[in-house]
């Protein structure tokens, strides 16, 4: 409030040569604004002089950090020339501190960015296995770590952390209770990357859930369902329950029955399963050491096939569409043979009474 009061007044007393002033600030920061990207430039190019493309260098995790300190020191010239106040040029230093924390900070968490080059290399170390879910998932915990420290630096620069610290002590049980899930879901994270149950990009099916892993975090798993709807299952829940991987699946098995009327002969119940055969063996598609077609059981109410294979298709829709060219193929047996499959039925008879009345 004090420094508001102050600038109020300094704005109120403004003479000619303050007018040249403020028009001089002006100038210097719209100069660093608009400098702010050759220069951001320069300074990165002189550590990566060997680079030739300009893309790569302003790629750089500290391209844009260097250009907004650029901007930022602009700023603080074109004030500090303006005279201001002391309790303004109090408020403007410590502006100046936190834009500078938080500059090094986001320097410092883009080198842990998924894409940067660091990372890269990370993901593809053989110490790592070559798994860049871990890197990232590595990656993400650095950031939450330069985050915390750069919060509690700018804490520090308003607030006296003593007290606040003491104030904490008093709450540290309920903290300690808090932070166990959190702790919980974050061990479960990293076994789930370390023992890679499945990646980023499976197809998996929980308890509740079937969807494609989109994002794996220290506390979560991200899945798209088949509803085009985002879940975010924690990490400990997954770990606790079965997770089916179908992207781990490399053969589907398909399996049914035929079921004959009880009146077909035998020579035409052969002839289908002889047919069957055939068609299945002579399928690219399935894997030929596999097939079963057998009459396993005679029913009540009809006389049973079952007919049971493996199959390379793995992608659900193109499994999909197997298994229709399959019946067609059965089903066009049946129709050549004359055979009609077998309902279940059950025969109802009613007994009239002849009695007469005399």
């Amino acid at each position: 409030m004090k420094q508001i009061n102050e600038m109020i007044d300094f704005f109120k007393n403004i003479t000619q040569e303050k007018l040249i002033d403020i028009a001089i600030a002006i100038i210097i920061i719209g100069v660093f604004c608009l400098l702010s990207s050759s220069l951001a430039y320069f300074i990165i190019k002189i550590f990566k002089w060997k680079e030739k493309d300009k893309k790569k260098v302003k790629a750089n995790a500290f391209y844009y950090p260097v250009k907004a300190a650029i901007i930022v020191l602009g700023i603080y010239l074109g004030l500090y020339i303006l005279d201001l106040p002391k309790n303004v040029m109090e408020f403007v230093y410590h502006f100046i501190e936190i834009a500078v924390i938080c500059i090094i900070a986001k320097g410092l968490t883009n080198i842990f960015a998924p894409n940067s080059l660091l990372m890269q290399k990370v993901g593809k170390s053989s110490r790592l296995g070559g798994n860049q879910n871990l890197a990232n998932f590595t990656g993400k915990i650095a950031k939450a770590i330069i985050y915390i420290i750069a919060g509690i630096l700018i804490i520090s620069r308003w607030y006296d952390l003593n007290g606040l610290i003491a104030g904490l002590g008093l709450g540290s049980v309920v903290i300690a209770l808090a932070a166990q899930d959190i702790a919980k879901s974050l061990l479960a994270g990293a076994s789930i990357l370390l023992d890679k149950p499945f990646v980023v990009g499976d197809w998996i099916q929980t308890k509740e859930y079937e969807g494609t892993v989109v994002d794996i975090t220290f506390r979560s798993t991200k899945i798209k369902t088949t509803e085009d709807t985002i879940v975010a299952i924690p990490n400990a829940k997954l770990t606790e329950e079965a997770v089916v991987n179908y992207a781990k699946m490399e053969k589907r098995r398909y399996c049914f029955n035929i079921k004959l009327p009880l009146q077909t002969n035998s020579n035409t119940v052969e002839t289908i399963i002889n047919r069957t055969k055939f068609v299945l063996s002579h399928n690219k598609d399935i894997l030929q050491e596999n097939i079963i077609v057998e009459c396993n059981s005679i029913l009540e109410d009809g006389i049973n096939i079952i007919v049971a294979m493996y199959t390379n298709i793995t992608v659900y829709a193109n499994y999909l569409t197997f298994r229709t060219q399959i019946n067609e193929a059965i089903l066009n047996i049946l129709e050549s043979e004359g055979i009609r499959l077998s309902n279940p039925t059950r025969d109802i008879y009613v007994l009239e009474s002849n009695n007469k009345k005399e």
